[in-house]
């Protein structure tokens, strides 16, 4: 799919029939699938349908096949199998850090002041429950200023931080590599939420410098709803405590003596059941994604957002919410028109150019646009004629 250096963005639109049917800028909710994906997972399904759970009637067939599928996984994150654990999401993955965690009164969670309900709702839960501080960063489009508000709001209670790598309504992305460090020279763990640049932004989970990681196949990366991997920096498994022990975290178990042990892995955590079909074709999703190549992807993103945020400074109506700086944003890109609502924008591009965008849910009225890789510059350039063509308010 890269011819010359660049994506072939024709021979990898050609795998999504769903863009036969509308204009995607919605793939930061649930993203579409590409044919590959679809028919490794269809075929998973057709084998339960054909031969019965594979697990139980073939087991040596199954089970090389789920290591196999989580080798992938870690190779296509740059961490050791033994550093992920299977989730459902991120929700689940930054439960599970948050309940290794004896919290007490007057301790401090350090988040971001633009998170979604995957990592605010359990801390505000925490203030609630325990009397934990939540304390928000600001979004500063410096990334030497976001830094300076990290430090600031750093203290000796300060127990974990915990980011977005990239925010989900504004799209700001922090420098989680710098914050990271910035944690652990404290002595503060870090936490970051990779739904919106898992796929997009290139590099592997140890150059973020975080503790723990938590992130999704149902987005960036292609795979169909929904599994999850928390990461666990190989240092700290055993250092988190294991909150809620269940089939699959267990390493053995004597049913007659009552005794057990917890896999050495972050395995641990995990308590299952899962869709294996589901995760296998995560796993068909990353080498598809690593294929086409994240350098390459990552070019085409920056191109694409470049182009409408350009063009938006262009609209005097217009009012860009995500940073205008590629290094502090990644395929999200967020902006209101004057005098309208986020739903009658969007209703409005849906009806007049078949557009799917996102209103903003939260702060601000306005869309969120979503730009995968394969989009062409004509429905950038769609978009923003729709825009012009809004009645004045």
């Amino acid at each position: 799919m890269i011819e010359g250096g660049s994506i072939d963005v024709e021979g990898v639109r050609a795998l999504f029939p769903a863009l036969e049917n509308y204009v995607w800028f919605q793939n930061g909710g649930v993203s579409i699938t590409p044919r590959p994906v679809a028919q490794e997972h269809a075929r998973l399904m057709r084998e339960l349908l054909e031969r019965g759970p594979m697990h139980i009637v073939y087991p040596d067939e199954e089970y090389p096949r789920r290591r196999d599928t989580m080798e992938r996984l870690a190779r296509f994150f740059g961490v050791e199998t033994d550093e992920l654990a299977l989730m459902r999401g991120v929700s689940e993955g930054f439960q599970t850090v948050l309940r290794g965690i004896e919290w007490k009164a007057g301790d401090r969670i350090l988040i971001s002041a633009d998170e979604e309900a995957a990592l605010l709702l359990p801390c505000l839960h925490l203030r609630d429950r325990f009397g934990v501080e939540v304390v928000k960063v600001p979004l500063i489009d410096d990334a030497g200023d976001v830094m300076k508000a990290v430090e600031e709001r750093l203290s000796s209670r300060t127990r974990l931080v915990a980011i977005s790598h990239v925010t989900t309504d504004m799209g700001f992305r922090f420098p989680v590599e710098e914050i990271g460090e910035l944690a652990r020279s404290k002595g503060v763990w870090s936490f970051v939420d990779l739904a919106h640049s898992s796929g997009v932004v290139p590099g592997g989970l140890r150059s973020l410098a975080c503790d723990f990681a938590g992130t999704l196949s149902y987005k960036w990366m292609f795979s169909p709803y929904a599994a999850g991997l928390l990461y666990i920096r190989k240092e700290l498994i055993e250092m988190l405590p294991v909150t809620y022990a269940g089939g699959r975290s267990e390493k053995w178990l004597d049913f007659e003596a009552d005794e057990y042990q917890l896999l050495e892995s972050a395995g641990r955590f995990q308590f299952g059941p899962w869709s294996w079909p589901l995760v296998h074709a995560w796993a068909t999703a990353a080498n598809w994604l690593s294929g086409i190549g994240a350098a390459a992807i990552w070019r085409r993103t920056l191109l694409l957002t470049d182009r409408l945020k350009q063009g938006l400074a262009e609209i005097p109506a217009a009012e860009l919410y995500t940073p205008r700086a590629g290094e502090l944003s990644a395929a999200l890109v967020s902006f209101g028109m004057r005098g309208w609502t986020g739903r009658d924008l969007s209703d409005a591009l849906r009806r007049d150019c078949n557009i799917v965008i996102k209103p903003l849910p939260h702060s601000r009225e306005g869309l969120r646009a979503s730009l995968p890789f394969f989009m062409r510059e004509g429905e950038v350039d769609l978009l923003l004629e729709g825009l012009r063509g809004l009645p004045p308010s």
